[in-house]
């Protein structure tokens, strides 16, 4: 019996404490404690809330809509864009890897490209630039696929991987305000070459940016025969500076792999070639791309 009397006493207890009538409690609280509680958490949060909102305020403030506050010297990339690499369907590899004219083989390589061109195919706010930079606000437009179509890399041959001789797109990568500084004769440019090195293939015209490929080592080198490249010139002053233009794209150059060694792995090396661009430390991808090719 006691122990029945003790559970209708812990009911009546909790029952009190939801609600007691005789106190005029709900959880054990008044309706003017439940005011003045609730009053206290609305102000605490609106001015917490008010707080947060001023630093956002305060911080966005600071922000250019067009431009980044740090670039150039002072950003931490500074003014040492890198090349990219088209195609590179997974981004944790550089091996482009195919069997000539096996086309399950190559179709994720041809159809990343193709996407790749897509974004080239909007020219909106773009101007031809054969005749100089663009008026401001402008961006050139860059005619990819004419690049292609001068290499003989087209839709109907799989971009060259049909007959094994793969065309890749070589990209410099936007910095925003970087502006390279061009070698204006090639001798200028050999003259600052290290010791022993040699140009294998090069896109290169007087006041041009230049663009080379080459092995990695000796027997890299020895395995490829031919690249050729388009713009053959290399990159034109024009496409620069980027300033966040409305349908900027990155300025390319397409190299076509048309020698190589088949059946063997190959270590491939593409440089940028300006006064301002270290390319030296491929490490840190300065400059520089790398990729790895291997042909069935």
């Amino acid at each position: 019996k006691k122990m029945e009397v003790d559970e209708v006493q812990r009911k009546a207890t909790w029952k009190d404490f939801l609600y007691n009538p005789d106190k005029g409690t709900v959880l054990g609280r008044t309706g003017i404690s439940w005011f003045k509680i609730t009053l206290f958490y609305v102000i605490f949060y609106a001015c917490l809330a008010g707080w947060f909102a001023g630093l956002l305020h305060a911080f966005y403030s600071t922000l250019d809509d067009k431009a980044p506050r740090y670039y150039g010297n002072s950003s931490l990339i500074q003014n040492n864009p890198a090349l990219g690499l088209r195609p590179m369907p997974l981004f944790d590899s550089s091996l482009i890897r195919f069997a000539q004219g096996k086309t399950s083989s190559y179709r994720p390589y041809t159809d990343h490209l193709e996407a790749f061109l897509k974004i080239y195919d909007d020219v909106n706010n773009t101007v031809a630039c054969t005749d100089g930079p663009p008026a401001e606000g402008k961006a050139c437009q860059i005619e990819i696929r004419k690049y292609m179509e001068q290499l003989g890399c087209t839709r109907a041959n799989d971009y060259g991987y049909l007959e094994g001789k793969p065309c890749v797109v070589l990209k410099l990568n936007k910095i925003y305000g970087f502006e390279p500084a061009p070698y204006r004769t090639r001798a200028e440019l050999e003259a600052d070459l290290k010791e022993g090195e040699e140009f294998g293939h090069l896109a290169y015209a007087d006041g041009f940016t230049g663009v080379s490929c080459d092995g990695q080592n000796a027997v890299d080198r020895q395995n490829i025969k031919t690249i050729t490249f388009h713009p053959s010139e290399g990159l034109s002053e024009n496409y620069f500076p980027y300033v966040n233009q409305v349908g900027y794209r990155s300025p390319v150059v397409v190299a076509k792999l048309e020698e190589v060694t088949k059946r063997i792995t190959i270590q491939v090396t593409c440089r940028v070639w300006a006064l301002n661009v270290d390319n030296s430390d491929g490490k840190e991808k300065r400059g520089t791309v790398h990729f790895e090719l291997y042909i069935d």
